[in-house]
């Protein structure tokens, strides 16, 4: 380690020494070229006031307009067109509202549990005076049908999840709307398993 140490500072010392015209014995030709100027270039040097004002002339040049750089560009691309995008605004918004799924904070109305058949309570669970709740996320489509259900939180775990599951693909809804049409949303609902 010692001779490592040595090393570097032996590198650094090295390395920052001025280093001298040395002879190494190669001779390299060199060539001078003086040019001479013509007339017409002595009599277009500018003067250092004419030098600051082209100088000022140049910063305050307009910037380039990219709108009309970029619009020249053919992308081929019939969705982007400006025509199609600014005529069909409405159109477009309505195919994003269309495909959208949305939650219950940010639709109009809500959906509403319009049928709920009960759910049996686990035969185990029962046996044993368990109780306990499930959360789901469910998916409800733009005709009220539960698309798709998500267990979020559940107590006991492990006991009620399979039921709730099973008995909530059952359930139908009045769909959620935005704007006077049907959606799509993600609804929590708890259900809850008292004996």
């Amino acid at each position: 380690m010692l001779a490592g140490g040595f090393f570097m500072v032996v590198l650094v010392v090295s390395f920052n020494q001025e280093v001298g015209e040395q002879d190494v014995g190669v001779k390299q030709k060199s060539r001078i070229v003086k040019m001479k100027q013509k007339p017409e270039q002595i009599a277009q040097k500018a003067t250092p006031k004419e030098v600051r004002e082209a100088r000022k002339a140049s910063a305050k040049a307009p910037a380039p307009d990219l709108g009309a750089l970029i619009g020249g560009i053919p992308m081929a691309i019939p969705e982007f067109a400006a025509a199609a995008i600014g005529s069909d605004s409405q159109e477009l918004l309505d195919e994003i509202i269309q495909d959208t799924v949305m939650s219950e904070g940010t639709v109009d109305r809500k959906p509403q549990v319009t049928n709920r058949p009960p759910m049996e309570f686990p035969l185990r669970a029962s046996n044993e005076g368990v109780k306990g709740f499930v959360i789901v996320n469910l998916l409800i489509g733009e005709d009220g049908r539960v698309e798709l259900a998500k267990v979020i939180e559940s107590q006991p775990e492990g006991i009620f999840e399979n039921t709730v599951l099973s008995g909530v693909r059952e359930w139908t809804f009045s769909p959620a709307s935005y704007k006077g049409k049907p959606v799509k949303v993600w609804a929590r609902q708890r259900v809850s398993f008292n004996s």
